[in-house]
């Protein structure tokens, strides 16, 4: 009976990390490579004390199948840790298509934007999931679950960039840096020291460099609508210009006129956790294995009946 109250032990210890992880997806602390590594000595210790318990006493089979359940979660929560793992923000631009690396039938459409979309009282759209033939949209604020994939999707501050030479000529910016090379849309996906959103950008046919901050405003100066920090240096050297723009108005420094369109986008964390119809399975084979081990460990057994006559 010791090794079936043992596999029962560790097939509960597993069923409460893989329920937390079911629970609260984006939670760093159930992402950590200890649980994982418990979870997985754990899933070995039961296939091995479960097919000891599968040779035994009836009572003894029952916690040998509970056995199997918790290694059945544990599979489900290693497979979320191995495909997903922790919180992330999907690397993408407006405009593009991710597909997770390890899923063939996920895919998450983020919509395009054109000039004069963003501005700071618009709403951002929502964005398309794609799990195989279905298509679902994901509204800010919403979570969606499919398979060992969790998905979340929030507005962000963003900034549609469009820049001209001193002569007006319309000119192409890009980000070295980031996720798409030629795309006008900030995205602030830094945050330096102070805690400010950062993103930077370059307008190469004039050799210059651009750095911005995000600040959704600064009540202590009686600003109440967004704006960036911005330094203007000239490429490979030197500053040029610093100083702040808001939504609409153009600036014209060092060269180059920017004009910004400030607002919010929507932007997707991807989180793993167990697979809701494999965690089920082996919840529900934990559940009858200790209901059985239980009700036969504890029933009273019967004196055999004998006759007076």
């Amino acid at each position: 009976m010791r090794t079936a109250l043992i596999t029962i032990g560790l097939a509960l210890a597993v069923f409460a990390v893989a329920t937390f992880a079911v629970q609260r997806p984006y939670d760093p602390a159930i992402h950590r490579w200890e649980f994982a590594l418990a979870v997985a000595l754990a899933a070995l210790a039961l296939v091995v004390l479960s097919l000891r318990g599968l040779a035994r006493s009836r009572p003894e089979r029952f916690a040998a199948l509970g056995g199997l359940g918790g290694v059945v979660i544990a599979v489900a929560f290693l497979a979320a840790e191995l495909l997903v793992g922790p919180p992330q923000r999907l690397p993408t631009a407006p405009g593009q298509i991710y597909q997770p690396p390890n899923s063939k039938r996920l895919a998450v459409v983020f919509p395009a934007v054109r000039p004069g979309e963003l501005n700071p009282s618009s709403t951002p759209e929502a964005v398309t999931v794609m799990t195989g033939a279905d298509e679902v949209t994901l509204a800010l604020g919403q979570q969606l679950r499919t398979h060992s994939y969790v998905l979340h999707a929030d507005a962000w501050p963003a900034a549609y960039v469009r820049a001209w030479s001193s002569r007006h000529i319309a000119q192409t910016v890009t980000q070295p840096t980031g996720v798409a090379f030629v795309s006008p849309v900030l995205q602030f996906p830094a945050v330096d020291p102070q805690g400010s959103l950062t993103d930077s950008f370059a307008v190469p046919a004039l050799h210059r460099e651009v750095r911005v901050k995000y600040y959704a405003g600064l009540p202590s100066r009686g600003i109440d609508i967004p704006f960036l920090q911005l330094e203007i240096d000239e490429e490979n050297g030197g500053s040029l210009f610093g100083g702040v723009a808001v939504s609409g108005r153009p600036l014209r420094h060092a060269g180059v006129e920017l004009l910004f369109d400030l607002g919010t986008y929507p932007v997707v964390s991807i989180a793993g956790a167990p697979d809701e119809l494999t965690y089920d399975v082996g919840s529900v084979a934990l559940l009858v294995g200790i209901l059985g081990f239980v009700i036969l460990a504890t029933a009273v057994p019967r004196k055999p009946w004998r006759s007076h006559v």
